[in-house]
């Protein structure tokens, strides 16, 4: 499938795979709402015509304002690439660490799929892509706030998945490995230099272009399992 003159609606497309994804899609004739909190990284796509909301997706009711500016739109993909990696003790995770992971990485997400629901039902071909993580299959020390976050998000996303089968829109959920972005508070620079040494982290590049692949597939799975060591990005070792 073309996704050529496709409305995509991207969560997080300001952040480091968002705009990377954002970037691509413009070139292939997509045609985007672009949701994040950093403008001036998406400047370039606004001049070419694609649409740009600033919200704070941890507010349900700035979600539901946006759902409502686009009520009459038509929408083919959602892809909520939003995310918020907390890593830390227990000792040292407070209460707003994990309300704020939940909001982000799990409620979000459920709202605006909820929110975008007839608009997605509209479109034959219409996918939702929720971007999850090996942290939500595999539980790791450290980081039981963000583990849990994405444990949910896996959770719901495979539970919408079955219950749309046959029906619009078709859920799927991308496991993700670690990849070359500042997500989790750890400076792309120092990942860099891991990488050089030969630690496991996708691109954002191949990551985004994995990902348009997928939207234009015609048989798609329920859950894509992506570690970088599998596809000969580095070796991973367990926090």
């Amino acid at each position: 499938m073309n996704v050529k003159d496709k409305f995509v609606v991207i969560i997080g497309a300001t952040g480091g795979i968002g705009s990377m994804l954002s970037e691509k899609l413009s070139r292939e004739g997509a045609k985007l709402l672009l949701v994040g909190r950093n403008k001036s990284k998406v400047e370039k796509l606004i001049s070419q015509g694609n649409q740009f909301y600033e919200i704070d997706i941890t507010d349900p009711t700035q979600i539901q304002s946006f759902v409502e500016k686009i009520k009459e739109k038509h929408i083919d993909f959602l892809i909520n690439a939003a995310g918020i990696g907390i890593y830390k003790p227990l000792e040292e995770t407070t209460h707003k660490d994990w309300k704020e992971s939940f909001a982000t990485n799990v409620t979000a997400p459920f709202l605006f799929i909820k929110g975008l629901l007839p608009l997605l039902q509209k479109s034959a071909d219409s996918l939702v892509l929720n971007i999850g993580s090996g942290a939500g299959v595999i539980p790791m020390k450290n980081r039981s706030v963000y583990s849990a976050s994405k444990f949910a998000l896996r959770g719901l996303t495979l539970s919408l998945a079955e219950e749309f089968v046959g029906h619009h829109p078709q859920i799927c959920l991308i496991t993700l490995g670690s990849t070359l972005t500042n997500f989790a508070g750890i400076p792309v620079e120092k990942k860099r230099e891991e990488y050089k040494k030969g630690r496991a982290y996708f691109t954002p590049e191949w990551v985004a272009d994995k990902l348009i692949e997928i939207m234009k597939s015609d048989k798609r799975e329920a859950e894509y399992t992506l570690y970088p060591g599998d596809f000969g990005f580095g070796t991973w070792k367990k926090p």
